[in-house]
Protein backbone atom coordinates (compact mmCIF):
# COMPACT_ATOMS: atom_id res chain seq x y z
CA UNK A 1 0.00 0.00 0.00
CA UNK A 2 1.50 3.50 -1.03
CA UNK A 3 1.24 6.92 1.15
CA UNK A 4 -1.50 8.56 -0.59
CA UNK A 5 -3.40 4.98 -0.24
CA UNK A 6 -3.03 5.09 3.67
CA UNK A 7 -3.61 8.23 4.14
CA UNK A 8 -6.78 8.01 2.43
CA UNK A 9 -8.28 5.44 4.55
CA UNK A 10 -6.64 7.05 8.34
CA UNK A 11 -9.22 9.95 7.32
CA UNK A 12 -12.05 8.05 6.19
CA UNK A 13 -12.15 6.04 9.19
CA UNK A 14 -11.43 9.30 11.26
CA UNK A 15 -14.33 11.09 9.62
CA UNK A 16 -16.96 7.76 10.50
CA UNK A 17 -15.36 8.29 13.88
CA UNK A 18 -16.49 11.39 14.07
CA UNK A 19 -19.79 11.30 12.89
CA UNK A 20 -20.61 8.29 15.43
CA UNK A 21 -19.18 11.24 18.53
CA UNK A 22 -21.29 13.70 17.03
CA UNK A 23 -24.61 11.06 16.90
CA UNK A 24 -23.93 10.28 20.41
CA UNK A 25 -23.74 13.79 21.57
CA UNK A 26 -26.61 15.14 20.13
CA UNK A 27 -28.72 11.30 21.82
CA UNK A 28 -27.23 12.30 24.68
CA UNK A 29 -28.18 15.58 24.79
CA UNK A 30 -31.81 14.53 23.82
CA UNK A 31 -32.15 12.46 26.93
CA UNK A 32 -31.73 14.89 28.74
CA UNK A 33 -33.36 17.43 27.67
CA UNK A 34 -37.12 18.15 29.73
CA UNK A 35 -39.73 17.68 26.66
CA UNK A 36 -42.18 20.28 25.85
CA UNK A 37 -45.38 19.66 27.99
CA UNK A 38 -48.80 21.66 27.76
CA UNK A 39 -49.95 23.92 30.76
CA UNK A 40 -50.05 22.32 33.32
CA UNK A 41 -53.59 21.79 35.59
CA UNK A 42 -53.81 24.78 38.21
CA UNK A 43 -52.97 23.55 41.45
CA UNK A 44 -55.67 22.32 44.51
CA UNK A 45 -55.64 26.11 45.56
CA UNK A 46 -56.64 27.53 41.99
CA UNK A 47 -59.22 24.52 41.35
CA UNK A 48 -63.11 25.36 41.44
CA UNK A 49 -64.41 23.45 44.13
CA UNK A 50 -64.08 19.78 44.12
CA UNK A 51 -68.11 19.23 43.63
CA UNK A 52 -68.30 21.09 39.80
CA UNK A 53 -64.93 19.58 38.46
CA UNK A 54 -65.86 18.02 35.23
CA UNK A 55 -68.06 14.92 34.63
CA UNK A 56 -66.54 12.04 32.68
CA UNK A 57 -66.92 12.33 29.05
CA UNK A 58 -70.36 10.37 28.54
CA UNK A 59 -68.87 6.97 26.10
CA UNK A 60 -65.71 7.55 27.93
CA UNK A 61 -63.91 7.78 24.52
CA UNK A 62 -62.44 10.37 22.17
CA UNK A 63 -65.61 12.07 21.84
CA UNK A 64 -65.75 15.48 20.96
CA UNK A 65 -65.77 16.85 23.88
CA UNK A 66 -63.72 15.30 25.88
CA UNK A 67 -60.76 15.90 28.24
CA UNK A 68 -57.62 15.65 26.32
CA UNK A 69 -58.46 14.70 23.47
CA UNK A 70 -56.43 13.26 20.24
CA UNK A 71 -55.19 16.12 17.68
CA UNK A 72 -57.63 17.75 15.49
CA UNK A 73 -60.09 15.80 17.40
CA UNK A 74 -60.96 18.06 20.43
CA UNK A 75 -62.49 21.19 19.29
CA UNK A 76 -64.33 21.72 22.73
CA UNK A 77 -62.37 20.19 25.08
CA UNK A 78 -62.17 20.59 28.61
CA UNK A 79 -60.40 23.59 28.41
CA UNK A 80 -62.54 24.78 26.01
CA UNK A 81 -65.18 27.98 25.29
CA UNK A 82 -66.73 27.59 28.45
CA UNK A 83 -64.59 26.02 30.91
CA UNK A 84 -63.86 26.68 34.75
CA UNK A 85 -61.60 29.51 36.50
CA UNK A 86 -61.43 32.83 36.18
CA UNK A 87 -60.93 35.75 33.28
CA UNK A 88 -58.79 35.29 29.85
CA UNK A 89 -55.04 34.58 30.50
CA UNK A 90 -54.56 37.20 26.88
CA UNK A 91 -55.45 37.14 23.46
CA UNK A 92 -54.38 34.00 21.88
CA UNK A 93 -53.62 31.89 24.22
CA UNK A 94 -51.64 28.27 25.15
CA UNK A 95 -53.54 25.50 23.40
CA UNK A 96 -54.88 28.15 20.87
CA UNK A 97 -58.57 29.19 20.10
CA UNK A 98 -59.39 25.73 20.80
CA UNK A 99 -57.50 24.88 23.71
CA UNK A 100 -54.94 21.97 25.09
CA UNK A 101 -54.08 19.03 22.66
CA UNK A 102 -57.07 20.79 20.46
CA UNK A 103 -57.40 21.60 16.66
CA UNK A 104 -55.11 24.22 17.06
CA UNK A 105 -52.93 23.43 19.87
CA UNK A 106 -49.80 24.33 21.36
CA UNK A 107 -47.27 26.66 19.37
CA UNK A 108 -50.16 26.53 16.98
CA UNK A 109 -50.81 30.47 15.04
CA UNK A 110 -52.88 31.25 17.95
CA UNK A 111 -50.50 30.63 20.96
CA UNK A 112 -50.03 31.14 24.58
CA UNK A 113 -53.21 31.30 26.69
CA UNK A 114 -55.59 31.31 23.81
CA UNK A 115 -59.07 33.64 23.87
CA UNK A 116 -61.36 30.58 24.90
CA UNK A 117 -58.62 28.42 26.65
CA UNK A 118 -58.69 27.43 30.31
CA UNK A 119 -59.89 30.45 32.55
CA UNK A 120 -62.08 31.24 29.63
CA UNK A 121 -64.75 34.13 29.21
CA UNK A 122 -67.69 32.17 30.72
CA UNK A 123 -66.30 30.87 33.51
CA UNK A 124 -67.00 29.44 37.04
CA UNK A 125 -68.47 32.68 39.81
CA UNK A 126 -68.88 34.43 36.22
CA UNK A 127 -71.73 37.03 35.02
CA UNK A 128 -74.09 33.19 35.30
CA UNK A 129 -73.48 32.03 38.86
CA UNK A 130 -71.38 29.15 40.10
CA UNK A 131 -70.14 26.73 37.67
CA UNK A 132 -71.25 28.56 34.60
CA UNK A 133 -74.20 27.63 32.59
CA UNK A 134 -72.20 25.33 30.82
CA UNK A 135 -69.51 25.09 33.20
CA UNK A 136 -68.29 22.10 34.95
CA UNK A 137 -70.16 18.95 34.24
CA UNK A 138 -70.66 20.63 30.87
CA UNK A 139 -73.51 20.27 28.39
CA UNK A 140 -72.84 16.87 26.83
CA UNK A 141 -71.45 15.26 29.68
CA UNK A 142 -71.92 12.05 31.61
CA UNK A 143 -75.54 12.29 32.85
CA UNK A 144 -77.57 13.97 30.27
CA UNK A 145 -78.52 17.49 29.66
CA UNK A 146 -81.21 18.11 32.47
CA UNK A 147 -79.95 15.58 34.95
CA UNK A 148 -77.44 15.74 37.78
CA UNK A 149 -74.33 16.10 35.69
CA UNK A 150 -75.76 17.97 32.60
CA UNK A 151 -76.18 21.06 31.16
CA UNK A 152 -78.45 22.35 33.64
CA UNK A 153 -76.89 20.03 36.77
CA UNK A 154 -76.10 20.00 40.26
CA UNK A 155 -74.08 23.06 41.63
CA UNK A 156 -74.69 25.15 38.10
CA UNK A 157 -77.79 27.14 37.00
CA UNK A 158 -80.11 24.53 37.09
CA UNK A 159 -79.78 22.47 39.94
CA UNK A 160 -80.90 19.13 40.68
CA UNK A 161 -83.18 19.01 43.53
CA UNK A 162 -85.45 21.39 42.32
CA UNK A 163 -84.23 24.91 41.67
CA UNK A 164 -86.12 27.65 40.84
CA UNK A 165 -84.08 28.03 37.61
CA UNK A 166 -84.33 23.95 36.93
CA UNK A 167 -88.29 24.65 36.20
CA UNK A 168 -88.27 28.20 35.00
CA UNK A 169 -91.05 27.40 32.62
CA UNK A 170 -92.46 29.47 29.45
CA UNK A 171 -90.65 32.99 30.18
CA UNK A 172 -92.73 35.77 31.63
CA UNK A 173 -92.50 39.41 30.53
CA UNK A 174 -94.33 41.55 32.91
CA UNK A 175 -95.71 44.78 32.08
CA UNK A 176 -96.70 47.83 33.75
CA UNK A 177 -100.47 49.22 32.85
CA UNK A 178 -102.38 51.90 33.69
CA UNK A 179 -105.76 51.99 33.92
CA UNK A 180 -108.87 54.11 32.60
CA UNK A 181 -109.43 54.64 36.25
CA UNK A 182 -105.95 56.09 36.91
CA UNK A 183 -104.48 52.85 39.15
CA UNK A 184 -101.60 51.28 38.09
CA UNK A 185 -101.25 47.65 37.64
CA UNK A 186 -98.34 45.14 37.23
CA UNK A 187 -99.42 42.23 34.24
CA UNK A 188 -97.71 39.39 33.73
CA UNK A 189 -98.18 37.50 30.56
CA UNK A 190 -96.32 33.96 29.60
CA UNK A 191 -97.19 32.38 25.88
CA UNK A 192 -98.61 35.87 24.70
CA UNK A 193 -101.51 35.54 27.47
CA UNK A 194 -102.43 37.09 30.37
CA UNK A 195 -101.33 34.79 33.78
CA UNK A 196 -101.20 37.27 36.82
CA UNK A 197 -102.17 40.55 37.41
CA UNK A 198 -101.51 42.21 40.50
CA UNK A 199 -103.45 45.33 41.55
CA UNK A 200 -103.19 47.53 44.36
CA UNK A 201 -104.60 44.91 47.29
CA UNK A 202 -105.72 41.94 44.59
CA UNK A 203 -103.64 39.56 42.31
CA UNK A 204 -105.19 37.68 39.79
CA UNK A 205 -103.86 34.14 38.76
CA UNK A 206 -105.08 32.55 35.70
CA UNK A 207 -103.56 28.84 35.04
CA UNK A 208 -102.37 27.19 32.06
CA UNK A 209 -105.59 25.50 32.18
CA UNK A 210 -107.74 28.57 32.11
CA UNK A 211 -109.28 28.44 35.88
CA UNK A 212 -108.69 32.04 37.89
CA UNK A 213 -107.86 31.93 41.65
CA UNK A 214 -108.62 35.83 43.00
CA UNK A 215 -106.84 36.67 46.74
CA UNK A 216 -107.64 40.25 48.37
CA UNK A 217 -106.63 41.35 51.60
CA UNK A 218 -108.19 44.26 53.35
CA UNK A 219 -108.78 45.22 57.11
CA UNK A 220 -106.44 42.36 57.59
CA UNK A 221 -109.31 39.83 56.02
CA UNK A 222 -108.34 37.60 53.53
CA UNK A 223 -110.61 36.58 50.74
CA UNK A 224 -109.14 33.96 48.28
CA UNK A 225 -111.43 32.78 45.63
CA UNK A 226 -111.45 29.75 43.55
CA UNK A 227 -114.42 30.09 41.08
CA UNK A 228 -118.05 30.99 41.35
CA UNK A 229 -119.67 30.43 44.99
CA UNK A 230 -115.98 28.64 45.92
CA UNK A 231 -113.22 30.16 48.13
CA UNK A 232 -112.74 31.08 51.45
CA UNK A 233 -112.16 34.05 53.84
CA UNK A 234 -109.52 34.28 56.47
CA UNK A 235 -109.41 36.40 59.47
CA UNK A 236 -107.44 36.51 62.58
CA UNK A 237 -109.18 33.95 65.36
CA UNK A 238 -106.63 34.38 68.76
CA UNK A 239 -103.90 34.03 70.40
CA UNK A 240 -102.55 31.20 72.90
CA UNK A 241 -99.00 30.45 73.80
CA UNK A 242 -97.47 33.31 71.71
CA UNK A 243 -99.11 32.17 68.49
CA UNK A 244 -102.06 33.30 66.38
CA UNK A 245 -104.12 31.26 65.41
CA UNK A 246 -106.42 32.18 62.13
CA UNK A 247 -109.72 30.77 60.99
CA UNK A 248 -111.11 30.18 57.50
CA UNK A 249 -114.48 30.21 56.40
CA UNK A 250 -115.01 27.99 53.57
CA UNK A 251 -117.79 27.85 51.11
CA UNK A 252 -118.30 25.70 48.50
CA UNK A 253 -121.58 25.92 46.40
CA UNK A 254 -124.07 26.46 49.40
CA UNK A 255 -122.44 24.83 51.99
CA UNK A 256 -119.88 26.43 54.39
CA UNK A 257 -117.48 25.09 56.83
CA UNK A 258 -114.90 26.74 59.49
CA UNK A 259 -111.40 25.14 60.50
CA UNK A 260 -108.50 27.27 62.57
CA UNK A 261 -104.84 26.54 61.57
CA UNK A 262 -102.01 27.93 64.28
CA UNK A 263 -99.45 30.27 62.52
CA UNK A 264 -95.96 29.61 62.41
CA UNK A 265 -92.33 30.38 60.98
CA UNK A 266 -89.25 27.86 59.46
CA UNK A 267 -86.98 28.66 57.68
CA UNK A 268 -88.19 32.42 57.50
CA UNK A 269 -91.16 31.42 55.38
CA UNK A 270 -94.51 31.66 57.10
CA UNK A 271 -96.69 28.22 57.22
CA UNK A 272 -100.31 27.35 57.95
CA UNK A 273 -100.94 24.32 60.42
CA UNK A 274 -104.30 22.51 60.59
CA UNK A 275 -105.24 23.05 64.41
CA UNK A 276 -108.02 20.45 65.16
CA UNK A 277 -110.74 21.50 67.83
CA UNK A 278 -111.37 18.48 69.14
CA UNK A 279 -109.99 15.09 69.90
CA UNK A 280 -111.10 10.94 70.23
CA UNK A 281 -110.65 9.08 73.53
CA UNK A 282 -107.20 7.26 72.46
CA UNK A 283 -109.11 3.60 72.50
CA UNK A 284 -110.63 4.71 69.37
CA UNK A 285 -107.36 6.12 67.64
CA UNK A 286 -106.01 2.63 68.64
CA UNK A 287 -109.53 0.64 67.78
CA UNK A 288 -108.63 2.62 64.01
CA UNK A 289 -104.78 1.88 63.87
CA UNK A 290 -105.30 -1.70 64.98
CA UNK A 291 -106.34 -4.52 62.43
CA UNK A 292 -109.85 -5.53 63.29
CA UNK A 293 -111.13 -8.98 63.86
CA UNK A 294 -112.34 -9.25 60.90
CA UNK A 295 -112.31 -7.94 57.11
CA UNK A 296 -115.78 -5.53 56.45
CA UNK A 297 -117.07 -5.65 53.48
CA UNK A 298 -118.58 -2.27 53.04
CA UNK A 299 -120.46 -0.99 49.91
CA UNK A 300 -119.77 2.74 49.31
CA UNK A 301 -123.00 4.58 47.94
CA UNK A 302 -121.45 6.74 45.21
CA UNK A 303 -121.47 4.34 42.51
CA UNK A 304 -124.33 5.81 40.71
CA UNK A 305 -122.72 9.49 41.63
CA UNK A 306 -121.75 11.57 38.15
CA UNK A 307 -118.29 12.33 40.15
CA UNK A 308 -117.47 8.61 40.38
CA UNK A 309 -118.66 8.06 36.48
CA UNK A 310 -116.31 10.74 35.29
CA UNK A 311 -113.49 8.88 37.43
CA UNK A 312 -113.93 5.15 37.83
CA UNK A 313 -111.11 4.62 35.15
CA UNK A 314 -108.67 5.97 37.31
CA UNK A 315 -109.79 5.33 41.20
CA UNK A 316 -112.19 2.01 42.84
CA UNK A 317 -112.53 1.32 46.15
CA UNK A 318 -110.86 -1.23 47.88
CA UNK A 319 -113.04 -4.60 48.29
CA UNK A 320 -112.62 -5.15 51.81
CA UNK A 321 -111.09 -3.13 54.86
CA UNK A 322 -109.33 -5.30 57.04
CA UNK A 323 -108.70 -1.70 59.17
CA UNK A 324 -109.56 1.60 59.17
CA UNK A 325 -106.62 3.16 57.36
CA UNK A 326 -107.83 1.28 54.08
CA UNK A 327 -111.07 2.81 54.78
CA UNK A 328 -110.00 6.33 55.61
CA UNK A 329 -107.70 6.22 52.22
CA UNK A 330 -110.99 5.93 49.95
CA UNK A 331 -112.83 8.24 52.04
CA UNK A 332 -110.00 10.91 51.33
CA UNK A 333 -109.51 9.70 47.91
CA UNK A 334 -113.12 9.66 47.09
CA UNK A 335 -114.08 13.09 48.78
CA UNK A 336 -111.30 14.77 46.84
CA UNK A 337 -112.50 13.28 43.43
CA UNK A 338 -115.92 14.32 44.68
CA UNK A 339 -114.52 18.08 44.71
CA UNK A 340 -112.52 18.08 42.02
CA UNK A 341 -115.72 17.20 39.69
CA UNK A 342 -118.12 19.70 41.32
CA UNK A 343 -114.79 22.17 40.57
CA UNK A 344 -114.95 21.18 37.17
CA UNK A 345 -118.61 22.12 36.33
CA UNK A 346 -118.39 25.55 38.19
CA UNK A 347 -119.61 27.84 36.44
CA UNK A 348 -121.04 25.86 34.00
CA UNK A 349 -124.07 23.29 33.85
CA UNK A 350 -125.32 22.01 37.05
CA UNK A 351 -123.36 18.81 37.84
CA UNK A 352 -125.13 15.83 35.51
CA UNK A 353 -127.79 13.34 37.01
CA UNK A 354 -128.18 10.10 36.43
CA UNK A 355 -131.59 9.78 34.42
CA UNK A 356 -134.72 7.86 36.65
CA UNK A 357 -132.97 7.85 39.86
CA UNK A 358 -132.06 3.89 38.45
CA UNK A 359 -130.95 1.19 40.78
CA UNK A 360 -127.90 -0.16 41.19
CA UNK A 361 -128.90 -3.82 39.66
CA UNK A 362 -129.78 -1.46 36.66
CA UNK A 363 -126.43 -0.10 36.03
CA UNK A 364 -124.55 -3.08 36.43
CA UNK A 365 -126.95 -4.87 33.76
CA UNK A 366 -126.45 -2.32 31.96
CA UNK A 367 -122.77 -1.67 31.41
CA UNK A 368 -120.70 -2.92 29.20
CA UNK A 369 -116.65 -3.32 28.43
CA UNK A 370 -117.76 -3.79 24.26
CA UNK A 371 -116.68 -0.32 22.81
CA UNK A 372 -119.89 -0.79 19.92
CA UNK A 373 -122.40 -1.53 22.81
CA UNK A 374 -121.25 1.05 25.34
CA UNK A 375 -121.32 4.13 22.82
CA UNK A 376 -125.26 3.00 22.31
CA UNK A 377 -126.07 2.50 25.92
CA UNK A 378 -123.87 6.06 26.06
CA UNK A 379 -125.84 7.94 23.34
CA UNK A 380 -129.41 6.12 25.17
CA UNK A 381 -128.95 6.47 28.60
CA UNK A 382 -126.06 9.55 29.14
CA UNK A 383 -122.85 9.48 29.72
CA UNK A 384 -124.04 9.84 33.62
CA UNK A 385 -125.59 6.82 34.12
CA UNK A 386 -123.20 4.81 31.55
CA UNK A 387 -120.57 5.80 33.19
CA UNK A 388 -121.53 5.42 36.65
CA UNK A 389 -123.00 1.74 35.83
CA UNK A 390 -119.47 -0.39 35.96
CA UNK A 391 -119.85 -3.06 39.01
CA UNK A 392 -117.60 -2.03 42.46
CA UNK A 393 -116.26 -5.10 41.64
CA UNK A 394 -114.74 -3.88 38.74
CA UNK A 395 -111.19 -5.07 37.92
CA UNK A 396 -109.35 -2.63 40.28
CA UNK A 397 -105.86 -3.53 38.52
CA UNK A 398 -107.40 -0.98 35.73
CA UNK A 399 -107.21 1.89 37.79
CA UNK A 400 -104.69 4.23 37.57
CA UNK A 401 -104.80 4.97 41.03
CA UNK A 402 -102.49 1.81 41.36
CA UNK A 403 -102.54 -0.23 44.69
CA UNK A 404 -99.05 0.09 45.51
CA UNK A 405 -99.82 4.08 45.43
CA UNK A 406 -102.87 3.77 47.29
CA UNK A 407 -100.65 1.72 50.05
CA UNK A 408 -98.40 4.44 50.30
CA UNK A 409 -101.38 6.37 51.40
CA UNK A 410 -102.89 4.47 53.90
CA UNK A 411 -99.54 4.08 55.33
CA UNK A 412 -99.82 8.18 55.80
CA UNK A 413 -103.16 7.88 57.06
CA UNK A 414 -101.93 4.93 59.77
CA UNK A 415 -98.89 7.43 60.85
CA UNK A 416 -101.22 10.56 61.05
CA UNK A 417 -103.94 8.39 63.33
CA UNK A 418 -100.91 7.08 65.46
CA UNK A 419 -99.89 11.25 66.02
CA UNK A 420 -103.46 11.60 66.98
CA UNK A 421 -103.24 9.44 69.35
CA UNK A 422 -100.33 10.89 70.87
CA UNK A 423 -101.76 14.00 70.71
CA UNK A 424 -105.49 12.40 72.46
CA UNK A 425 -103.30 11.14 75.51
CA UNK A 426 -100.84 13.88 76.20
CA UNK A 427 -103.33 16.87 75.51
CA UNK A 428 -100.18 18.02 73.17
CA UNK A 429 -100.17 21.78 72.53
CA UNK A 430 -98.15 23.18 69.16
CA UNK A 431 -94.66 24.77 70.40
CA UNK A 432 -94.60 28.01 70.83
CA UNK A 433 -90.92 29.21 70.47
CA UNK A 434 -88.51 28.64 67.62
CA UNK A 435 -88.66 26.83 64.07
CA UNK A 436 -91.28 24.22 63.65
CA UNK A 437 -90.63 21.25 61.00
CA UNK A 438 -93.98 21.84 58.97
CA UNK A 439 -95.05 18.86 57.33
CA UNK A 440 -94.12 19.67 53.85
CA UNK A 441 -90.75 18.99 54.48
CA UNK A 442 -90.94 16.36 57.23
CA UNK A 443 -89.35 13.18 55.79
CA UNK A 444 -91.94 11.82 57.86
CA UNK A 445 -94.63 12.61 55.21
CA UNK A 446 -93.81 11.65 51.39
CA UNK A 447 -97.12 11.22 49.88
CA UNK A 448 -99.54 14.29 49.21
CA UNK A 449 -102.84 14.11 47.59
CA UNK A 450 -103.43 17.40 45.98
CA UNK A 451 -106.35 19.50 47.29
CA UNK A 452 -107.19 22.20 44.49
CA UNK A 453 -105.84 22.73 40.70
CA UNK A 454 -102.25 23.75 40.76
CA UNK A 455 -99.99 24.71 37.80
CA UNK A 456 -96.89 23.09 38.45
CA UNK A 457 -93.30 23.36 36.29
CA UNK A 458 -91.33 19.97 35.26
CA UNK A 459 -88.08 19.68 35.21
CA UNK A 460 -87.70 20.36 31.00
CA UNK A 461 -89.42 23.33 31.50
CA UNK A 462 -92.94 22.66 30.48
CA UNK A 463 -96.00 23.11 32.60
CA UNK A 464 -98.64 20.38 33.39
CA UNK A 465 -101.29 20.66 35.65
CA UNK A 466 -102.51 18.51 39.19
CA UNK A 467 -106.12 18.51 40.29
CA UNK A 468 -107.81 17.30 43.55
CA UNK A 469 -107.23 13.62 43.76
CA UNK A 470 -103.50 13.27 41.87
CA UNK A 471 -101.13 12.29 44.45
CA UNK A 472 -97.52 12.89 44.46
CA UNK A 473 -94.67 12.01 46.60
CA UNK A 474 -92.27 15.07 47.45
CA UNK A 475 -88.14 13.62 46.00
CA UNK A 476 -86.00 16.53 48.23
CA UNK A 477 -86.58 17.46 51.68
CA UNK A 478 -84.68 20.37 51.28
CA UNK A 479 -86.52 23.70 49.83
CA UNK A 480 -84.39 25.82 47.36
CA UNK A 481 -84.48 30.08 47.60
CA UNK A 482 -87.75 30.62 46.66
CA UNK A 483 -89.15 27.38 49.02
CA UNK A 484 -89.65 25.25 46.20
CA UNK A 485 -88.82 21.22 46.31
CA UNK A 486 -88.82 18.41 44.03
CA UNK A 487 -91.67 16.43 43.46
CA UNK A 488 -92.79 13.30 41.24
CA UNK A 489 -96.18 12.71 40.53
CA UNK A 490 -97.18 8.92 41.31
CA UNK A 491 -100.58 9.19 40.07
CA UNK A 492 -103.28 11.96 38.15
CA UNK A 493 -105.78 11.70 35.86
CA UNK A 494 -106.18 12.60 32.56
CA UNK A 495 -105.34 15.49 30.80
CA UNK A 496 -102.83 16.25 34.09
CA UNK A 497 -99.24 15.68 34.61
CA UNK A 498 -98.04 12.11 33.63
CA UNK A 499 -97.07 9.91 36.03
CA UNK A 500 -93.60 9.49 36.72
CA UNK A 501 -93.13 13.96 36.28
CA UNK A 502 -90.55 15.39 38.00
CA UNK A 503 -91.48 19.01 38.81
CA UNK A 504 -91.13 21.43 41.44
CA UNK A 505 -94.07 22.47 44.27
CA UNK A 506 -93.83 25.13 46.35
CA UNK A 507 -93.79 24.08 50.33
CA UNK A 508 -96.72 26.89 51.11
CA UNK A 509 -98.81 23.98 48.57
CA UNK A 510 -97.98 20.82 49.90
CA UNK A 511 -98.68 22.14 53.23
CA UNK A 512 -101.91 22.93 52.26
CA UNK A 513 -102.22 19.88 50.87
CA UNK A 514 -101.07 17.98 54.32
CA UNK A 515 -104.06 20.61 55.96
CA UNK A 516 -106.87 19.09 53.59
CA UNK A 517 -105.44 15.36 54.47
CA UNK A 518 -105.99 15.85 57.85
CA UNK A 519 -108.94 17.60 58.00
CA UNK A 520 -110.29 14.67 55.67
CA UNK A 521 -108.90 12.19 58.03
CA UNK A 522 -111.18 14.06 60.76
CA UNK A 523 -114.29 13.97 59.13
CA UNK A 524 -113.61 10.52 58.00
CA UNK A 525 -113.04 9.05 61.74
CA UNK A 526 -116.59 11.15 62.42
CA UNK A 527 -118.47 9.24 60.00
CA UNK A 528 -116.89 5.94 61.16
CA UNK A 529 -118.09 6.62 64.35
CA UNK A 530 -121.48 7.46 63.70
CA UNK A 531 -121.57 4.04 60.86
CA UNK A 532 -119.69 2.02 64.10
CA UNK A 533 -121.62 -1.24 64.12
CA UNK A 534 -123.74 -0.57 60.45
CA UNK A 535 -123.39 -1.28 57.02
CA UNK A 536 -120.59 -3.84 57.51
CA UNK A 537 -117.95 -2.18 59.73
CA UNK A 538 -116.90 -3.45 62.84
CA UNK A 539 -118.60 -1.83 66.52
CA UNK A 540 -116.14 1.05 67.37
CA UNK A 541 -114.92 1.74 71.40
CA UNK A 542 -115.77 4.83 73.20
CA UNK A 543 -116.10 7.54 70.18
CA UNK A 544 -116.55 10.22 72.65
CA UNK A 545 -114.39 13.23 72.12
CA UNK A 546 -112.02 15.46 74.17
CA UNK A 547 -110.87 19.36 73.69
CA UNK A 548 -108.26 19.80 70.68
CA UNK A 549 -105.34 22.38 70.07
CA UNK A 550 -108.03 25.31 70.23
CA UNK A 551 -111.71 25.57 70.94
CA UNK A 552 -113.79 25.46 67.36
CA UNK A 553 -113.91 28.91 65.59
CA UNK A 554 -117.60 29.70 64.55
CA UNK A 555 -118.17 30.30 60.73
CA UNK A 556 -118.34 33.87 59.59
CA UNK A 557 -121.37 34.56 57.53
CA UNK A 558 -120.90 36.83 55.12
CA UNK A 559 -118.48 34.78 52.90
CA UNK A 560 -120.70 34.15 49.61
CA UNK A 561 -121.09 37.64 49.41
CA UNK A 562 -117.23 38.74 49.45
CA UNK A 563 -116.47 36.05 47.18
CA UNK A 564 -119.32 37.69 44.59
CA UNK A 565 -118.20 40.70 45.17
CA UNK A 566 -114.48 40.00 44.67
CA UNK A 567 -115.38 38.36 41.38
CA UNK A 568 -117.40 41.61 40.19
CA UNK A 569 -114.06 43.58 41.31
CA UNK A 570 -111.65 41.20 39.10
CA UNK A 571 -114.02 41.18 36.44
CA UNK A 572 -113.46 44.47 36.27
CA UNK A 573 -109.51 44.93 36.34
CA UNK A 574 -109.29 42.41 34.14
CA UNK A 575 -111.26 44.34 31.72
CA UNK A 576 -109.43 47.24 31.77
CA UNK A 577 -106.00 45.19 31.31
CA UNK A 578 -105.09 43.70 27.67
CA UNK A 579 -105.72 39.73 27.77
CA UNK A 580 -102.76 39.52 25.24
CA UNK A 581 -99.33 40.68 25.25
CA UNK A 582 -99.26 43.86 23.16
CA UNK A 583 -95.56 44.12 23.14
CA UNK A 584 -95.49 47.37 24.61
CA UNK A 585 -96.06 49.61 27.84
Amino acid sequence: MNSKTAARSILGKLSITLALLMISCLALGQSNKKPESAPAAPSASKRAPAAQRPAPPANRGPAQNSAQGRPNNASNTTHGPNAAHGAPAGSNGAGGANSARGMNNARGPNGAAGANAAHGANNARGAKAAGGANADRGMNNTRGANTAGGANAGHALNASRTTTAAHRGPPTTTREIKTRSGASVQASYKGGHVRTIQAHNMKIEHSAHGQRRIETVHNGRRVVSTGGHRGYMERPYLNRGGRTYVQRTYYVGSRSYVYAYRTYYYGGAPYYGYAPAYYYQPVYYGWAYNPWPAPAYYRWGYYNDPWYGNYNYYYQPYPAYPSASPWLTDYILSENLRAAYEASLAGKASPLRAPFNQSEDLTASLWSSDSLIAGNLDAAYGAALYMSAGKESGSASQAQLSPEVKQALAEEVKQQIAADKSSAETSQQAASKGDELPPALDPKHRIFVASSNLDVTTTDGTECQLSQGDVIERASDTADADNNVEMVVKSAKKDDCSAGTHAGVATSDLQEMHNHFRELIDAGMKSLAEKSGKDGLPAAPDTSTKAGEVPAPAPDGNVDSELQQQQKDADQTEAEVPQQDSGGE
